[in-house]
């Protein structure tokens, strides 16, 4: 008996000891699901750095403002665990940034510094630019680890400096990504066909939306929930100039969409139609630059209003050319809940609002 309980514990070792790939990592079906909330990013890095200028520089790019938004709330709720604090089961969280620069012997530095090959050490010793690298499904799956490091600290410290939206707009992509998985679990089919068919776009509907309007050039889809109302609406004019891209342009044709289509009670409150929040001065209305599916496009950010202020909240638009249609879409998601945090509200309907699709990239 004793050696038949032998033999049985010798084939569990032999098996588990067998359960890595050529790289010594666990296969990803036999790893845990991650965990996290979401926007939740796990830093981890030595004490003496976190409370230094690195830390600082961190803390500034992850932790600012999330733009448009009418109550300050951060880009990512940050928490700092050292690394000798870091124990398996934190290792199991969704997202996790591991800091360190080489010319520094701390304890946490150390630890940080040991998860580096030799090659991957003499690559960060030989090309000062070499600042960043991620990895996935590490620890757990849908885990997405992103390491920061430099020669030393004044060099991780320039490269933070110059690449912070690179940073930002990568933890962007993986929370999107991770909502994409959710979001479009189940959707609705029909709305999205109608609007396939009336604009010749596409773009993905989640379950729980009904379309409120749909005509020849403005779609609107509204989800209405107890603490909050989420709303999708898209309209295209044709497309004549860059200069349509410009921030005044694009403010006058969503408040002209606005007046012609988007009310509380047109009936009953006729000066109930929105508006762009042009009036508070620390939180403009702002553009930039983005890739949308493979397509330049530019993404505006600020708040709106209706014109007889009874309501407000938060906006997310992106405009994009359509150049088989030679048509300037225009993509909105806006959000009206009071008192609430719209950080995450306003993540979702960006997640919508990047399954768009024009009717070249549909093929129609």
């Amino acid at each position: 008996m004793g050696r038949k309980i032998l033999l049985l514990a010798s084939l569990i070792i032999i098996t588990f000891s067998h359960c890595t790939d050529k790289d010594g990592r666990t296969p990803r079906n036999l790893l845990p699901l991650s965990v996290a909330a979401p926007g939740e990013i796990f830093i981890s890095m030595d004490s003496v750095q976190w409370h230094g200028d690195i830390g600082k520089e961190i803390r500034r790019i992850m932790g600012s403002n999330v733009e448009g938004l009418p109550r300050e709330e951060s880009l990512f709720t940050l928490r700092y665990i050292p690394p000798q604090n870091f124990s398996s089961t934190l290792r199991q969280v969704s997202n996790i940034i591991y800091v360190t620069t080489f010319d520094v012997k701390y304890r946490g530095a150390r630890i940080v510094q040991n998860f580096f090959t030799p090659e991957s050490k003499e690559k960060i010793m030989s090309n000062t630019s070499y600042f960043l690298t991620t990895s996935q499904d590490v620890y757990a799956r849908e885990q997405e680890i992103m390491y920061l490091f430099g020669q030393t600290e004044d060099l991780l410290l320039e490269n933070l400096r110059e690449n912070g939206q690179r940073i930002v707009d990568h933890w962007n992509r993986i929370e999107r990504k991770r909502l994409e998985g959710e979001l479009f679990a189940k959707t609705e089919r029909g709305i999205a066909k109608a609007i396939t068919d009336k604009m010749n776009v596409g773009i993905k509907v989640p379950m729980g939306f009904q379309l409120a309007m749909l005509r020849n050039n403005f779609a609107w889809m509204v989800r209405q929930e107890e603490d909050v109302d989420r709303h999708i609406f898209i309209t295209y004019t044709d497309y004549y100039d860059i200069a349509q891209f410009e921030n005044d342009s694009i403010i006058k044709r969503r408040d002209d969409i606005g007046k012609k289509y988007i009310y509380e009670d047109k009936e009953q409150y006729p000066y109930s139609f929105m508006v762009t929040e042009t009036s508070v001065p620390f939180i403009p209305v702002k553009s930039r630059q983005i890739n949308l599916n493979g397509k330049y496009a530019v993404e505006t950010r600020g708040l709106w209003r209706t014109y007889n202020s009874t309501m407000g909240g938060p906006f997310l638009g992106v405009s994009v050319v359509d150049e088989q249609a030679n048509r300037l879409y225009y993509i909105e998601g806006f959000v009206y809940s009071p008192g609430e945090s719209q950080r995450e509200f306003m993540r979702e309907l960006e997640a919508i609002i990047h399954t768009f699709k024009t009717s070249e990239q549909l093929g129609g």
